[in-house]
This record gives C-alpha cells, sequence and structure tokens, in this order.
C-alpha cells in the first residue's frame, strides 16, 4: 500500500519525536528501533523508510533534542530583564523541574558520554549540531567578543550538564535541591556577573 508524502511526513515526525524522548530517558543504546517503533504504532520493518540506519535516527533525535532546549533556552533568556539573560538560563537550567524532566531535558546531561563513545562518523554529524546550539546563545553571554562569548558557553554548558546528571542520581530531594541551588549561585557568579 502506497502511502501519501504527508502522511510519510507525519510517521517521520512522530519517530523522530519518540526517539528524542526515548534516547534522553532510557538511553539510545537502551533504546531500540522496535522499541520506538512500537511507541509511534508502526512496525519495526518500517522503520528503514524514514532512515537508513539506528545511527541516522540518533544523529535526528539528538538535533531535535537540542533545538528543544534551544529554544527553550531562547525564551527563557529573551523574557529575563536587561542584563539578566544569562542568569535566567542557568537558573532555568539548574532547576529542580529541568532535573525531573530527562525525556525532555538538556541531551548533554542525559546522553554526554553516550555521544562521546558513538563512532567518529556520528560524532562528526553531531558537531555542527553542538555548535548551532552554541550560537544561539551567543548574544546573551555577557563579553567583549564573539570569541570569549562562545568560549564561555564551551565552559558553562558541559558543566551544567554533568552537575545536572549528578544531581538526577541523588535520591533526597531536600539534597537534590541544595546541589542545584549551589551550583546555580556558583555559575551565576562566575559567568553572569559582570
Amino acid at each position: 500500500m502506497r502511502y501519501s508524502r504527508e502522511h510519510k511526513a507525519r510517521n517521520h515526525e512522530k519517530i523522530l519525536s519518540a526517539a528524542a524522548r526515548s534516547f534522553r530517558e532510557r538511553g539510545g543504546d537502551s533504546s531500540g528501533i522496535g522499541t520506538v517503533m512500537k511507541k509511534v504504532g508502526l512496525k519495526k520493518g518500517g522503520f528503514y523508510r524514514h532512515f537508513k540506519s539506528k545511527d541516522d535516527l540518533f544523529v535526528e533525535a539528538v538535533a531535535r533534542a537540542l533545538d528543544e532546549t534551544g529554544r527553550g533556552m531562547v525564551e527563557v533568556a529573551k523574557s529575563a530583564p536587561e542584563g539578566q539573560a544569562l542568569r535566567a538560563i542557568i537558573e532555568r537550567y539548574l532547576s529542580v523541574p529541568h532535573a525531573n524532566s530527562v525525556g525532555t531535558g538538556c541531551v548533554l546531561s542525559t546522553l554526554g558520554p553516550e555521544l562521546a563513545r558513538k563512532p567518529l562518523s556520528v560524532r562528526k554529524q553531531i558537531e555542527p549540531l553542538l555548535e548551532a546550539y552554541r550560537e544561539r546563545l551567543v548574544p546573551f553571554v555577557p563579553g567583549p567578543t564573539r570569541e570569549e562569548k562562545l568560549a564561555k558557553i564551551r565552559l558553562l554548558f558541559p558543566s551544567m550538564a554533568g552537575v545536572l546528571m549528578l544531581v538526577r542520581v541523588t535520591p533526597d530531594p531536600e539534597e537534590r535541591e541544595q546541589r542545584l541551588r549551589e551550583a546555580r549561585n556558583f555559575f551565576i557568579k562566575c559567568f553572569a556577573e559582570e
């Protein structure tokens, strides 16, 4: 049976959305093609009509996740008072709701170590996605030059991702909040205050 382009595009979108969430929740290696396809009500065999391989799906899912997180950070920054954009981003990123939202949160905090273990061909596709993510945030980082702003972003966001990753391991909710608060204060002082 032949399906329309629109039908195929809708299914592609459903697969991608489910994968972006599933990979962040369970890891790319733990979320099989069958699991993702089942979530969207499609058969495993239909996967290859949409993607060449699981690595292709992984790259697209990471792109989707980075775009979602980037859009959220830009929204937070634009709604912040003048001169407080980066502070607002840090506060949002290192918040309890973000820590509790593994499936919709930052892909760096959920898949960072896995990204590093992917084959070189996959990492080469992901690096430009990370660069585009960083570029979106440049306007909200204090600093005299674009290069200095990018240097701050390259240090700040992986550091916050590491904090978020370890906070998620902490079972005690009060301790989680305390660690997030300490990290927020530290990063605001080091990066957001001029």
